[in-house]
């Protein structure tokens, strides 16, 4: 998409690159071009927007503040010209989007071939972080929307659209915990060997909260921050875990992995997609979003009718 303005293009690189002479690389300009840029928006704001430092260019509090601006600007004229590309029916446009990292090793490609099947020429930016930086992204005007766990949006981001995604134990295929129908909570798992995921994980303080108990058990077998690693070496061993249906769909379906939901108040979790209060979708970001409706409906669809048989197993 083409910048809002050659002083804005200037001054973001900057503050991305922390160095006048790295931006005028990237944007193929000379290093006194995007100095003058830098100069003239800061006259016209009327404050330094740089410290300069001997490491090189540093945000000041008005810079930070006018970089979320000219972000949130930029985006906005992206997403206008979106609309008006559609108007004269001109089949692409452009989805920024940030999503967790587990999201975006499985369910994400999903949707993005799914809508470049038919719609080749929209192009994507993905960003993957957790639940809070998602939503500062989004409030900045970095992103323009994000899918992440429930939480409280910051001011300027809203709630448009809710998944259920409930936590399960995890297991390889024929594990005790889970080889016969039984309603399953958290502290059913705990005599078991564990593969948990690092405390600074969003997952892992919620389930600290569904049984406090799991804080006092000591060291697991594996503490990691990976959720690959976590189904790699639950899929090859005797040891549970916990995640979501997003995490573990593709391996639930290959037969490497058995889920089942906790039966637990606290177990009820929901995904969300978040976006700036008041935005416009772009018709290339409506399109995305169905798709992206389409694959969380198909894998929360094959989940619920496993918990269901699961459910009449247990009661007959």
């Amino acid at each position: 998409m083409p910048a809002i303005s050659q002083a804005f293009r200037c001054f973001d690189e900057v503050a991305r690159r922390g160095s006048v002479r790295k931006a005028a690389e990237t944007l193929h300009l000379t290093a006194a071009a995007v100095n003058q840029q830098v100069l003239n928006l800061e006259a016209t704001v009327g404050v330094p927007l740089f410290d300069r430092l001997p490491r090189g260019m540093q945000l000041t509090t008005a810079g930070e503040l006018m970089i979320a601006a000219v972000r949130r600007s930029q985006r906005d004229f992206d997403n206008a010209l979106s609309q008006v590309e559609d108007l004269r029916q001109v089949r692409r446009g452009h989805v920024n989007v940030g999503v967790p990292y587990a999201t975006a090793e499985h369910l994400l490609p999903q949707v993005i071939e799914n809508v470049q099947k038919s719609h080749p020429d929209i192009t994507f930016s993905v960003r993957s972080g957790n639940g809070e930086a998602l939503q500062r992204w989004v409030a900045n005007g970095e992103i323009d929307v994000a899918f992440c766990l429930r939480r409280k949006p910051p001011p300027g981001v809203e709630e448009v659209r809710a998944y259920a995604q409930p936590l399960g134990v995890v297991t390889a295929p024929g594990h005790p915990l889970t080889a016969a129908p039984r309603l399953l909570r958290l502290r059913d798992c705990l005599d078991h060997s564990l593969i948990m995921l690092s405390p600074e994980m969003e997952l892992r303080s919620l389930l600290e909260r569904v049984d406090p108990r799991l804080t006092r058990l000591g060291r697991p077998l594996v503490e990691t921050s990976s959720v690959p690693m976590v189904r790699r070496l639950v899929a090859g061993s005797q040891a549970v875990s916990f995640l979501v249906p997003d995490n573990v769909a593709e391996d639930v379906e290959a037969g490497r992995l058995v889920w089942v939901g906790l039966e637990d108040q606290g177990a009820a979790l929901h995904s969300c997609i978040y976006q700036r209060s008041g935005y416009s979708t772009a018709v290339a970001m409506g399109l995305f979003l169905e798709a992206l409706d389409v694959e969380i409906n198909t894998i929360r669809g094959r989940f619920d009718t496993q918990h269901a048989l699961r459910l009449q197993a247990f009661a007959n």
